[in-house]
């Protein structure tokens, strides 16, 4: 059988260290653990026995309600909490400055405004932030909801908004789409009749095939849109193949729009212990040095464990 107890992980590390952070963590679950199921006990059996309630029946059903309710909560706060023991120390190492994750990650304002925004209801799980190789990063994952006009059921996104500061002057705006192919053929004849200031760029047959470069405004595409960022924009495509990936250069920032099939830690769960969870913190790691890989690929390569 062979060994994998120091294999290298997706998020380019070696599998020792993430299971050290996860045995280091665990005793914090245990605790939860206990306080959580003494809470929805306590409260389960107290509004059971409050007599205004009506009926033995009805107080008992009403009482497992709430016990089951408060152990779906004491669930919640658990994955967010797990993700702030672990985060900082993940990111400690790539110049994060900032962590939050769960409640409060975004000021009331925000999340008011997020909450009725016209992209949908959104919330935040978690938020990065720090420098990295002398450029600014800002990592957010989101949830969306979106709801359908001609059904009440909405539908629900997950994704990561990156912004990078782009760490060399560059004009104008260069917009990255997926793929058209011959749909992107027809755009550009309407542009063209149009007399809009937008074109598309072709960069090379690998990078074409997987983005449209739309670039405007006299944009130096050749500045920014290096071999490197174009094997690192690759790179995120093929780990998340099928998502509308998004991105564009502006105003001194790179933004980048990455869809995501679930949230981090979204298996976290009071019973599952976390030395289990290898492979979620592999994701967490993963996606907590997006903005670095792309600093990478903006800057030039350089020895580093990113990969």
């Amino acid at each position: 059988m062979t060994d994998t107890s120091n294999s290298i992980m997706a998020n380019g590390v070696d599998r020792e260290r993430l299971q050290h952070l996860l045995q280091a963590a665990e005793p914090r679950r245990l605790q939860m653990l206990a306080a959580n199921i003494s809470l929805a006990i306590g409260a389960g059996v107290f509004i059971a026995g409050f007599a205004p309630l009506g009926g033995g029946i009805t107080r008992t059903i009403i009482g497992i309600i709430a016990a089951i309710a408060l152990w779906q909560l004491g669930n919640r706060l658990w994955r967010d909490m797990a993700i702030a023991m672990l985060a900082p120390d993940i990111g400690k190492g790539w110049g994060q400055k900032h962590f939050a994750s769960g409640w409060g990650t975004v000021p009331v304002e925000e999340w008011i405004g997020d909450l009725f925004s016209s992209e949908g209801s959104q919330t935040t799980a978690w938020r990065s932030e720090g420098d990295y190789r002398s450029a600014q990063y800002r990592l957010t994952e989101k949830t969306i909801r979106f709801r359908r006009h001609s059904k009440r059921r909405r539908e629900v996104f997950h994704t990561v908004m990156v912004a990078v500061s782009v760490p060399k002057p560059f004009s104008g705006r260069v917009e990255f789409r997926p793929g058209s192919g011959l749909f992107g053929r027809v755009d550009d004849m309407f542009r063209q009749f149009s007399g809009g200031g937008e074109q598309r760029h072709a960069i090379d047959a690998e990078f074409d095939a997987s983005f449209d470069t739309i670039a405007s405004g006299g944009a130096s595409v050749e500045a920014v849109v290096t071999p490197a960022f174009r094997r690192a924009l690759l790179m995120l495509a093929k780990r998340h193949p099928n998502t509308y990936l998004t991105a564009h250069f502006e105003n001194g920032w790179f933004h980048l729009r990455l869809p995501i099939p679930h949230l981090a830690f979204a298996s976290a769960h009071l019973l599952k212990p976390l030395p289990a969870m290898i492979d979620d913190a592999d994701e967490l790691w993963w996606d907590l040095t997006i903005a670095h890989r792309l600093i990478d690929g903006l800057m030039g390569e350089h020895d580093g464990p990113l990969r």
